[in-house]
C-alpha cells in the first residue's frame, strides 16, 4: 500500500488531521476507521496498514494529539475534550469522507472511544475491534482520586529528538524499527530548546476523566454490530487479573463479543500487526454477513 495522504476536516472551528491509506482497488472490502490511544497519533497504525492493503483506511489524530493537538487546533478545556466531542469527531470523519459503514478499531483509550461510538451511533459502523482497552468500567475498581495516582504520570521533556526516539524504543521493547519514526515525530513538538509531547497534562487529565466515566459495562450490552476484543497477556499481573475478571463479566453481559488474547505487551498492533489485521478482516467478513459473532454464544473466549 502507498504512503498515507494527509486529510483535514473542520468542525466548530477546529481542524482535525487524518491519514488516509487508499488501495488501488478496494472492491467491496469495508473501510476501517482507526482511533489511537493516549499520547499516540494516527501514524501509530502505519505498521498495521501494510497488512490491510486491500481496503481503505482512515486514521484520526484525536483531539490533543498529533497535528490536531497543536495550536491553533486546540479547543477550550475542559468542554472541548469531552467524550461527546470525540464521538462527533469520529462521526464527522465517517460521514465527510464517505466511508459508508466502516469497521472501527481503537487501541487503549481509543478503544473506549470506539466502543462509545459503536454503542451510541450504531448506524454509522458495521463492526468494532476493541484493542487492549479497559474491558470493564474503571469506576468498578477504584475512585477517581485513586485513578489519577497511576493514570496521570509526569509527562516527559526531551533535550533532543533522539531522546524521544530512544524513549519509544524502550516503550516498544524490541519491536521498534525505523518505520515508527513518523509516529515519534507526530508525538512531540518543539518547545524552546526541548521537545515535549503534543498531549499536555491538562488535556490528558480531561481525556482520562472521560475514560473513567465511560459506562463500559452498559455499552457492551448496547452494541448492535459484531465486535471483537483483542487483549494483551504480557502486562503486569495485577492488570491481567483485572482483565480476566472483566472478560468473565463480559461473557455474562455480552456473550456474542469474541475475545482473543495475544502474548504481547499492550501495543498489540505494533508487536503483532499481521495477526491484528487478520482479526479485522475476519470481523469485516462477519459484519458483511450480518453476524453478531463468529463464535457461538457464550463461547467467545480464545487464547
Amino acid at each position: 500500500m502507498a504512503e498515507p495522504a494527509d486529510r483535514w476536516l473542520e468542525r466548530d472551528g477546529i481542524l482535525l488531521h487524518l491519514l488516509e491509506w487508499q488501495p488501488d482497488d478496494a472492491g467491496d472490502a469495508a473501510p476501517v476507521l482507526l482511533l489511537h490511544g493516549l499520547s499516540s497519533n494516527a501514524h501509530y497504525w502505519g505498521r498495521l496498514a501494510r497488512h490491510l492493503g486491500d481496503r481503505r483506511l482512515v486514521a484520526l489524530d484525536q483531539r490533543g494529539h498529533g497535528l490536531t493537538g497543536r495550536p491553533p487546533q486546540t479547543p477550550p478545556v475542559p468542554a472541548g475534550f469531552s467524550m461527546e466531542e470525540l464521538i462527533e469527531d469520529a462521526a464527522l470523519a465517517i460521514e465527510s469522507l464517505d466511508l459508508g459503514r466502516p469497521v472501527v478499531a481503537g487501541h487503549s483509550w481509543g478503544a473506549t472511544v470506539a466502543l462509545e461510538l459503536a454503542a451510541r451511533r450504531p448506524r454509522l459502523i458495521s463492526g468494532l475491534a476493541f484493542i487492549d482497552g479497559p474491558i470493564q468500567s474503571a469506576s468498578n475498581l477504584f475512585s477517581w482520586e485513586e485513578a489519577q495516582g497511576f493514570m496521570q504520570p509526569p509527562l516527559p521533556r526531551y533535550r533532543a529528538f533522539a531522546e524521544a526516539i530512544e524513549d519509544s524504543r524502550r516503550d516498544f521493547d524490541g519491536a521498534y524499527d525505523n518505520d515508527l519514526e513518523p509516529f515519534v515525530m507526530s508525538r512531540v513538538m518543539q518547545e524552546g530548546t526541548s521537545f515535549v509531547l503534543t498531549l499536555t497534562s491538562e488535556i490528558r487529565l480531561e481525556l482520562l476523566r472521560g475514560l473513567y466515566d465511560s459506562p463500559v459495562d452498559q455499552l457492551w450490552i448496547e452494541l448492535e454490530s459484531p465486535a471483537i476484543a483483542l487483549l494483551a497477556r504480557s502486562v503486569p499481573r495485577s492488570m491481567t487479573d483485572w482483565r480476566e475478571k472483566g472478560v468473565l463479566h463480559l461473557a455474562q453481559r455480552a456473550p456474542d463479543v469474541r475475545v482473543k488474547w495475544f502474548d504481547t505487551p499492550h501495543d498489540i498492533p505494533i508487536f503483532a500487526p499481521e495477526a491484528v489485521a487478520d482479526e479485522i478482516k475476519s470481523l469485516a467478513g462477519a459484519a458483511a454477513t450480518g453476524s453478531r459473532s463468529e463464535a457461538p454464544s457464550g463461547k467467545g473466549l480464545e487464547g
